[in-house]
Order: structure tokens, then C-alpha cells, then sequence
């Protein structure tokens, strides 16, 4: 799925081998694009609004144009299926990645390839495009690359190294230096954001690491874990300061606010609990969930919090009274993720269902709803308030933007 700049349109990409271009205000199909003769299996929206580049499960890449739904050029590269594309913020290029283990690179105007990029030793996932011209791919040999694409050069590469299995969950610090990562040996790694190295482990969980969150002053960061604890830990010396316990089942999520003070947590035993973070000690329990809790967010002025829940809802609270304030109902299934924008008024949920639905959390109102092929495991929203990162089972990373959807709640 990809939304258009405008936020009028969205190009939804679909195993029945065609894509379809929808009116978001109205939910209205608007054109079918035909064409491809495979699964099509991702999709991307050039920033002018104009074209789009789609990749299918036979290799071949389709340039459209979105006005009148013909096809513009047939990228040919590859033999193999195509798990995602990029589009590059200048709309001058293009990034696909492959399970042939490389990402090509394009140039969109005469669909000429470029170069391709061959470190992966595995599948390559997902990819994306950065407007300082960095490209970042994802791969199933358990490694995240990041390229730089200036001036056109030879791109340079850079790894996160330091894994050898997958990742359980990973938060970045507000400033953007320091990042955590969790690892199905119980351990934590600290990495530099700007060296891309590892910095230290973190050892002293017993069971598997589910969730980890940084203090927005990135100095103590706060890790829940399949041992019922939590633990928080001090990112310079790698320390661990306090364990938490009071849960009696898995911890599956952990958040923290703004100011750093107070963290919740989201747990198995259906509850959540809100965590003075300078002593450890337990201020309340919020009971309202019939199934497990997966997820909770807290909004930037620290007064209220979101949780996701197996029930299939999610719950809005007041953080310093431990109140109820809304149920929010419309997946048909366990909801797993989300996320609250950066002004505090849209939350984005990811479901099983599998669905995106954008909430206003002022009204609780869905404002829009995103339908996928696979179930959604986790979402993010941008800083920017406009970007919206999903993940599904299948292993692909969604990329939407809202601004269409935001106007909706000036409008209503």
C-alpha cells in the first residue's frame, strides 16, 4: 500500500496480480492497473504524485502512470521475486530489493539500471530512501545496511554488526545517537547510530527480551521481557539499575513518557502497570483488557496512554488516575501495535485482522482503515507526523503517509 502526497489517492498492491488505485475520502475504487502476470508484491508513489513503480514475484518492475493507468516501461533485472521498491524523494530513482540477495538501483526516466548491490547474503526485504540520499535495506541475514547514494558515487556500506539471529525489538533514542536492539539469547546490544557499531551487551533477563524503550534523554533505557520482569538499565555503562516485578505473566511492551519520570507496561496477565522510573516502584495497575495486552503508547503530553490488545480493542487511559477514558472498537481481530502521532492527535493500530486503522483520539473516531495481504505486527509514526512505517508476517515493511488523513480531524 502506498498514499499519495496528497493524501487523496492510495495504490494498493494485491496477489490477484493487479493494482488498484483507491479515493481515500470515500473509500471509492477509482482504476485497476493490469499488467502484471505475478503476484504483485509491493508498490511505490512517486513525490509528485504522478507515477508509480510496482514489484511483482517474477522479477519484473511496471512504471505507471497513475492519471491514466497505462504502463510507462517494464523494468527487466531480475528473475527472481521482488519484495520491495523505494522511491528516491527527488522521484529521479529507484531501489528495489530482491530475494536474490542484491538491490538494484534505477533510473526512473529511461528505466535504466544503474548498478546493483551485492553484500546481503540473504533475501533482501524491505528498502528505503532517505532525503540525505541514504538508502536502508533490510535482510534476512539478519543484518540492516545502510548506503550512501551522494553524487551518484560507488555507495559505500554499513552494517549493523553484531547479530546473529533475529531481533525480538529495537528503540532509537530522541536524538538519534544511541539505539537498542534485543536478541532471542536474553541479551540487549547498545549500538552508535553514527558509527553503526555495537557498543555494549546487555545481560540479566532469564527468558526472551519482548520490548525495549529509551528515556528521551537516552541516558537509561527500560526492557521487558517472557521472565515477568522488567529491568532498567543505564546506557553509558551498561548497568542494570532495578528490576521490576508485579506482572504475573510475559511483559510484551514497555513505554515511557515524555519527561522521562513514569513507564508503562503491557503484559499477558491482561493488565498494565505505570512504573515510577527513578525508584522502581509500582504506581497502579490499569485493569480493563479481556485477553493479552500487546502494546501500549503513551502521548507526548504524558497525560494519557493507548494499549492494543488480543481482545481485539484498544483502550485509551488517564495515566495519573488509571481511568478508562474510551474503548476504541473496529478490528475483528487481536490488535498488536500502536503508535501515537507526535501532536498527540491520530494514533495509527496494527492488527491481525489485518488491517491499519487511524484513530482520532480526541473523539475515538477511525478516520481511515488499510487493508493488507498478511497480518500487522508493528507500526511507528514519524516525528514528522506524516509517516507511517508497518510490518507485517510476511516479513515486508509498509511506508504510508497521512497527510490526507490529518485534515480529517480539522475537518470533523
Amino acid at each position: 500500500m502506498a498514499i499519495a502526497p496528497d493524501g487523496k489517492t492510495a495504490i494498493s498492491a494485491s496477489s490477484d496480480k493487479t493494482l488498484k488505485i483507491w479515493d481515500i475520502d470515500s473509500g471509492t475504487e477509482l482504476r485497476t492497473l493490469t499488467g502484471h502476470s505475478s503476484h504483485v508484491s509491493a508498490v511505490a508513489i512517486a513525490p509528485d504524485g504522478k507515477t508509480a513503480i510496482s514489484a511483482s514475484r517474477n522479477g519484473k518492475l511496471k512504471i505507471w502512470n497513475i492519471d491514466s493507468g497505462t504502463v510507462l516501461r517494464t523494468l527487466i533485472g531480475y528473475n527472481i521475486q521482488l519484495s520491495s521498491v523505494a522511491i528516491a524523494p527527488d522521484g529521479k530513482r529507484a531501489i528495489s530489493a530482491s530475494a536474490d540477495k542484491t538491490l538494484k538501483i534505477w533510473e526512473i526516466d529511461i528505466g535504466t539500471e544503474l548498478r546493483t548491490l551485492t553484500d546481503h547474503t540473504d533475501s533482501v526485504l524491505a528498502v528505503a530512501i532517505a532525503h540525505n540520499k541514504r538508502a536502508i535495506s533490510a535482510s534476512q541475514d539478519n543484518t540492516i545496511k545502510v548506503w550512501d547514494t551522494d553524487n551518484g558515487n560507488e555507495l559505500r556500506m554499513r552494517n549493523l554488526i553484531g547479530h546473529s539471529d533475529w531481533v525480538s525489538a529495537v528503540a532509537i533514542a530522541n536524538d538519534g545517537k544511541l539505539a537498542i536492539s534485543a536478541l532471542p539469547d536474553n541479551s540487549l546490544k547498545i549500538w552508535h547510530m553514527l558509527s553503526l557499531r555495537e557498543i555494549r551487551t546487555l545481560t540479566g533477563h532469564t527468558k526472551l527480551v519482548t520490548a525495549v524503550a529509551l528515556a528521551p534523554d537516552g541516558k537509561t533505557a527500560i526492557s521487558g521481557s517472557d521472565d515477568r520482569t522488567l529491568k532498567i538499565w543505564d546506557t553509558d555503562s551498561g548497568n542494570e539499575l532495578r528490576t521490576l516485578t508485579g506482572h504475573i505473566r510475559a511483559v510484551e511492551a514497555v513505554a515511557i513518557g515524555l519527561e522521562g519520570k513514569r513507564a508503562i507496561s503491557a503484559s499477558r496477565d491482561y493488565t498494565l502497570k505505570i512504573w515510577d522510573t527513578n525508584s522502581g516502584r509500582e504506581l497502579r495497575t490499569l485493569i480493563g483488557h479481556t485477553r493479552d495486552v500487546w502494546e501500549v503508547a503513551i502521548a507526548p503530553d504524558g497525560k494519557t496512554a493507548i494499549s492494543a490488545s488480543g481482545d481485539k480493542t484498544l483502550k485509551i487511559w488517564d495515566i495519573d488516575s488509571g481511568t478508562e477514558l474510551r474503548n476504541l472498537i473496529g478490528h475483528t481481530h487481536s490488535v498488536r501495535a500502536v503508535a501515537i502521532a507526535s501532536d498527540g492527535k491520530l494514533a495509527i493500530s496494527a492488527s491481525d485482522d489485518p488491517s491499519l486503522k487511524i484513530w482520532d483520539l480526541l473523539s475515538g473516531k477511525e478516520l481511515a482503515s488499510f487493508s493488507g495481504d498478511y497480518g500487522f505486527n508493528c507500526c511507528a509514526i514519524a516525528p514528522d507526523g506524516v509517516t507511517v512505517v508497518a510490518g507485517d508476517r510476511s516479513g515486508r515493511v509498509h511506508f504510508l503517509r497521512l497527510e490526507g488523513v490529518k485534515q480529517l480531524t480539522v475537518d470533523s
